[in-house]
């Protein structure tokens, strides 16, 4: 006597492949047309970063520090004073040599305020009270939070695409979400032009390495609290 259940069965191993085969090609057919669809309209990359104008405020006199009144993470206002620096001056002479000695009188006419070029944020503090300074050196370094912008650093061979104008999805890790901007520049050069030790190979041996070339791109929001330095994700739209 035949079993009715492996009669009942039997084709549903067939039908259920062919399903599972259709299935398969659906997804893999979705995935290849997206892979497809984003390769021609969009210029994506997550080698971003967020920067920004930074301004290093120094001394134009030699000096001590005798007062800081910034710290990092303190706003300050275009012409405020960040600190005071001494002068140094001739306090005596030495009846022996003609070298004169130097020293601190602290009176006022020998202090200099250090004063703020723009407004912005002391992203960094580099000295502290007591210590001497050359002239130039930075004491703070300012952040101009109105001059916040994202570069990305777009493979060599797909450069080409990318214009000035065109719209960009920005992915910034630090706000947790997708803000808008545009492409402003596009470098004529690549990042490793200007590194500290550019590659030069003489010899036999060469290894090609793809180049990438930094973009510049402006966010359409910018009061947005970004943080220089903080990674970001773009999306641009090279064929809108």
């Amino acid at each position: 006597m035949k079993n009715p259940f492996k009669a009942s069965t039997s084709w549903r191993l067939p039908v259920l492949l062919a399903l599972g085969i259709i299935i398969a090609l659906v997804v893999a057919a979705f995935f290849g047309y997206r892979l497809r669809y984003n390769s021609i309209h969009f210029v994506s990359t997550n080698n971003a970063q967020v920067a920004a104008a930074l301004v290093q405020v120094g001394s134009l006199h030699a000096g001590r520090i005798i007062k800081m009144n910034a710290d990092i993470g303190t706003s300050v206002g275009e012409g405020q004073v960040i600190a005071i620096v001494d002068i140094p001056t001739v306090i005596t002479r030495s009846e022996t040599t003609e070298t004169p000695k130097l020293g601190f009188k602290d009176v006022r006419d020998q202090l200099v305020d250090v004063v703020a070029p723009i407004s912005g944020v002391v992203a960094a503090r580099w000295t502290r009270v007591g210590d001497t300074v050359p002239a130039g050196q930075p004491i703070v370094t300012l952040m101009d939070q109105r001059q916040v912008w994202v570069v990305a650093n777009i493979e060599e061979g797909k450069v080409r695409r990318v214009r000035p104008g065109q719209y960009v999805d920005v992915q910034v890790d630090t706000l947790g979400g997708t803000v808008a901007g545009w492409v402003e520049t596009v470098s004529p050069v690549t990042a490793a032009t200007f590194s500290l030790l550019p590659t030069r190979n003489t010899s036999g041996n060469y290894t090609k390495v793809g180049q990438l070339v930094p973009v510049k791109i402006v966010l359409e929001d910018s009061h947005l609290p970004l943080v220089p330095g903080s990674s970001a994700t773009v999306r641009i739209h090279v064929a809108r």
